[in-house]
């Protein structure tokens, strides 16, 4: 009867260098596992006697494993773990579809840990990016910004569209506009954040021309562990979120997550424009966010996992006339998504299933010679199914798939003040097949992967057409269009690459991939007001390319430090770009162009990106980057014989210089987390002229300092203070628009 005795094992887990407690490690013994408190405890209960094996892990430590005879007493044990080089060691899925080491993989890859989002001051997902060399945030307004894209590789800092988001593994980049809803994402769920630069689309297709971000959420590993914080800040921003969630002996877990947050806000407009319109007011917004999650986890032979996200946001964008909240903007999205992976033989296997979709709708009054109101009502759905199997046979790993995303608009601009309604609609359907071939050569020293997708996109049921129209309307009138047949594309996407490591040392690296992309709906049949100007919709559009060559290394002369630089070179064909069609239109602030978007034929992107990483005491890290990108037009074919030869000019939007520098001290009485930003100027419109409104040719260059800190009281409680922008600058959009400047939060957070 005594074999059959149960009994448990209780133990803590520490820093080795600190001695400071972790949080959050894995601990398993054969079926079970749980996870360590903020103290760095544990227990395992109802284990049989006997001999077992105790296994530790945690993202950015050594892994541990130690063997315990189990008797009809209790034992205790302790863990010391070592950090680890997570460059070489950390464990990526997006960058491959299968786990691979970040060392093993030639390329670009980046993992922002656990540690750098805990210490760093940010308010949305996004801004976390902001950290890494070569990655462009576009967030002016903080968290008044109604939308923010993140991009990379000098391929324009206003697309979001060439940048694939990934929220494990799933894609939510819309089919629409491209676009993602950073506030979707809560920050309080975030695991780590993997980054794949250059083209990624021999593996996902479109919208991956710039890179891939995916984005990992935690999994409870507890059987009840939860959160309660509520933040205060600058402009009487104020926040509270709820967290609680739960994982069973039999595998099982769930999670239920909500937010609400809301702020008085302030004026964004220029000084000028203050001048000239008496009806400006503060810019305000109020989101809510509710997550729900339950899964099951079988370990490598079957996993299980379905989320469920409602998000309502209404932003007020600081002009009000004669409606209750003037401008706004509202967004009410719902997202479904599933995870299946497993292991059936040698056989890896994941299929995801998503849905996304979005009611926008847009409030747009101003008073100006007369009044005018009119509301935006779009309805936006994304669907699809991703999958992918793997094979390993000796020294090569295959894997390959089958994607369907399937996405569609149905959109008004319904006139008030006059007669007009705007109306545009239109499907896009894309399929793709991938085959990729991971070869390990000479003891791993050498790696090479090769691999080809073929895309299939289809644009149709495209139209924008304008009903009872009026003068209000009346430049528009050329551009409209419906009953077009369906249009398709076809593309191959191939990459090749190549690696050699002969140590943890250093290694360096080849590789060629190209990108493939079509235009999204919005510029395909969407006519409105954009940044800076009016664009009108092109059905014509074609898909562009872009064809990148990079080389680049690693060097760790010792533990404590590592340097890493890559040099590209990026061919665009076809490129999508907006451009002036010589007309104007006279919006709220004054005269605007009227904008296209078009294939401008052949664009030059030549890049360096460098960083280092380094930790020359304990309780300090330090690390800083430099990305240098020259984007320019290298051919182009005008719209019209007498318009404007682009040649020679630069994209807009991109930064040819910028650089970041941060520090983290980590301490048990404060942890303070410094993170600085330089970003360079950028061109405003396509012929890099002179703006009437900037009264420049450019946007300045903006530097910002953010600082976090924070401390552990009473060992479940933690307060923190977020100073961004320390400094107090002054950053603006193209239409002089200014950003909230130095912004403060403190927060309380109280675990359970």
């Amino acid at each position: 009867m005594g074999a059959f005795a149960q009994t448990s094992i209780k133990g803590t887990v520490k820093d080795k260098n600190t001695n400071k407690p972790l949080e959050s490690v894995h601990i398993t013994v054969g079926q079970k596992g749980t996870a360590s408190d903020a103290q760095g405890t544990f227990t395992l209960s109802d284990l049989k006697q006997g001999q077992h094996t105790v296994n530790v892990t945690l993202v950015g430590y050594k892994p541990q494993r130690k063997q315990i005879q189990l008797t009809d007493k209790e034992i205790n044990i302790e863990f010391l773990l070592e950090e680890e080089d997570v460059f070489i060691d950390e464990v990526v899925v997006s960058a491959t579809r299968t786990e691979s080491k970040i060392g093993d993989i030639p390329g670009r890859v980046e993992v922002i840990t656990p540690e750098r989002i805990a210490m760093s001051s940010y308010q949305s997902v996004d801004e976390v990016l902001a950290s890494l060399p070569g990655v462009h945030t576009a967030r002016s307004f903080g968290l008044f910004s109604f939308r923010a894209t993140v991009s990379m590789r000098g391929v324009s800092a206003k697309e979001q569209a060439r940048t694939l988001v990934l929220l494990n593994g799933v894609p939510v980049n819309k089919a629409d506009g491209g676009s993602v809803n950073w506030n979707l994402i809560s920050t309080g769920e975030i695991e780590r954040i993997e980054v794949i630069k250059g083209p990624g689309s021999a593996l996902y297709g479109g919208n991956a021309m710039g890179g891939i971000i995916n984005v990992v959420t935690k999994k409870p590993t507890q059987k009840l562990e939860g959160s309660v914080s509520a933040s205060y800040g600058t402009y009487s921003t104020k926040g509270i979120n709820a967290k609680f969630a739960g994982k069973l002996n039999n595998g099982f877990y769930w999670a239920a997550n909500g937010l609400f947050r809301n702020s008085d806000g302030y004026i964004t407009q220029s000084f000028a424009e203050q001048q000239e319109n008496s009806y400006i007011v503060k810019s305000t917004f109020e989101e809510r966010v509710l997550h729900f999650k339950s899964g099951y986890d079988g370990g490598e032979k079957f996993s299980a996992e379905i989320d469920l996200t409602l998000f309502d946001d209404v932003r007020t964008t600081g002009e009000e006339v004669f409606q209750p909240l003037g401008n706004t903007r509202e967004y009410d999205t719902y997202q479904i998504r599933s995870i299946f992976k497993g292991k059936v033989g040698k056989v890896n296997w994941n299929a995801s299933t998503f849905f996304q979709r979005e009611y926008y709708k847009r409030v747009s009054e101003w008073m100006k010679d007369d009044y005018t109101w009119y509301d935006v009502l779009s309805l936006r759905s994304d669907y699809g199914v991703l999958t992918s199997a793997s094979y390993s046979l000796g020294r090569h790993t295959l894997t390959g798939g089958i994607d369907v995303r399937l996405g569609e608009v149905d959109a008004s601009d319904v006139y008030y003040t006059s007669t007009d309604q705007v109306d545009n609609r239109g499907k896009m359907d894309f399929y793709g097949i991938y085959l990729q071939d991971e070869i390990s050569l000479f003891d791993n020293k050498v790696n090479v992967t090769a691999g080809v997708r073929y895309d299939y996109a289809r644009f149709y049921d495209g139209e924008f057409v304008i009903q009872s129209p009026s003068a209000e309307t009346a430049f528009m009138y050329g551009y409209q269009f419906s009953g077009q047949d369906p249009v398709s594309w076809g593309s191959f996407s191939p990459r090749l690459s190549a690696q050699y490591k002969p140590s943890n040392t250093y290694r360096v690296y080849a590789s060629y991939s190209r990108g493939f992309r079509p235009s999204v709906l919005d510029d395909l049949c969407r006519s409105g007001r954009v940044r800076g100007g009016f664009k009108v919709a092109n059905p014509n559009l074609t898909p562009e390319y872009l064809d990148n060559f990079e080389v680049g290394g690693d060097y760790k002369p010792a533990t404590w430090i590592r340097v890493a630089a890559s040099t590209f070179f990026s061919k665009g064909r076809d490129f999508l770009y907006y451009v002036s069609t010589g007309e104007t239109i006279e919006m709220s602030y004054g005269s605007r162009p009227v904008m296209i978007r078009s294939n401008i034929s052949e664009v030059d992107i030549l890049g360096l990106e460098a960083e280092f990483t380094a930790t020359p005491v304990r309780h300090l890290t330090v690390f800083g980057g430099y990305a240098f990108a020259s984007s320019k037009i290298s051919g182009y074919t005008p719209i019209d014989p007498t318009d404007f030869n682009l040649t020679g000019k630069y994209l807009t939007d991109v930064p040819m210089h910028s650089f970041n520098a941060g520090a983290f001290f980590r301490h048990r009485i404060l942890n303070v987390g410094v993170t600085s930003r330089y970003t360079g100027e950028t061109y405003i419109n396509d012929q890099n002229a002179y703006d009437d409104w900037v009264l420049s040719n450019q946007l300045p260059a903006k530097f910002t300092i953010d600082v976090k800190l924070s401390r552990e009281l009473f060992k479940r409680v933690n307060l923190s203070l977020n100073i961004q922008n320390i400094l107090d600058k002054k950053i603006y959009e193209s239409n002089l628009s200014v950003g909230p400047g130095r912004f403060i939060t403190l927060e309380i957070k109280a675990k359970i």
